[in-house]
């Protein structure tokens, strides 16, 4: 406490930089008022110090929160430390079973306007067809959604059955899977579940690296602003490279 007061006294613009409670200041000065005790410097200090000390324990005050004061945390009995990155982590596409298609969609918001993106592909790997389409002003939760309908309306467009959908949009999926989700998406979310039978078919979460196609795709989508398909013949060439990239196992990684 003596170190810490020394401190304060040695350096003000440290504190300035203590967050004073108002609770803090309320007890205090019912003190100075109630109980005639003087709002002294040293315990002002000390009741922010114990304040601070609490919320540390507590895990409410956390190192973000010293940005700009990390010197004086250590008077606090408050250690900084960095947090360490995740190790990088390699994301595999899996093909779909024998028999089975594979529908990976993305959404896209750039500029307040959205667009989304899709392939479908066979157990091999091998494209089946490909989109990207322009939805203009809606939320990216609401791009996810119509990116993963319109991907389930164009295979069975194309007569394809047994479907492994996959998106990079957790939300997306649980709205799908669990319910719920704000009111502008459940006309949206009401057609895919009737287009898709989750006892049969299969939906699930790849990280973005894994969806690399598909996010190129709403890219397109936006930068375009209109519906297109490609064959497996017209795909672009960078398209096909990255379909060879999954089809060949060929992992990308997360976290670098």
């Amino acid at each position: 406490m003596e170190t810490l007061c020394r401190h304060l006294s040695y350096h003000p613009q440290a504190a300035r930089g203590i967050p004073v409670s108002l609770p803090d200041l309320e007890i205090l000065g019912n003190d100075a008022k109630h109980r005639d005790i003087a709002m002294e410097p040293r315990r002002i200090i000390w009741r922010v110090y114990h304040t601070i000390s609490l919320l540390h324990t507590g895990r409410l005050f956390r190192h973000i929160h010293w940005r700009g004061d990390m010197d004086i945390a250590p008077l606090f009995g408050v250690i900084i430390t960095t947090p360490s990155p995740p190790p990088p982590t390699l994301v595999f596409w899996r093909t779909p079973p024998v028999g089975s298609y594979k529908i990976n969609t993305d959404g896209c918001v750039k500029e307040g306007v959205a667009s989304g993106g899709g392939i479908i592909r066979d157990s091999s790997g091998q494209c089946i067809r490909a989109f990207f389409s322009f939805y203009g002003d809606c939320t990216i939760l609401e791009a996810e959604l119509r990116a993963i309908l319109d991907g389930i309306i164009l295979a069975q467009r194309l007569g394809l059955s047994v479907l492994w959908v996959e998106s990079d949009s957790t939300l997306a999926i649980h709205c799908i899977i669990k319910g719920g989700g704000p009111w502008h998406v459940q006309a949206t979310l009401r057609h895919i579940r009737h287009l898709l039978a989750l006892d049969r078919n299969t939906i699930t979460h790849i990280f973005r690296e894994g969806n690399q196609v598909a996010d190129l795709l709403a890219s397109e989508g936006w930068d375009r602003r209109y519906y297109y398909e490609y064959s497996s013949q017209d795909l672009p060439r960078r398209h096909r490279s990255l379909v060879q990239i999954d089809r060949f196992g060929l992992p990308t990684v997360r976290g670098l």
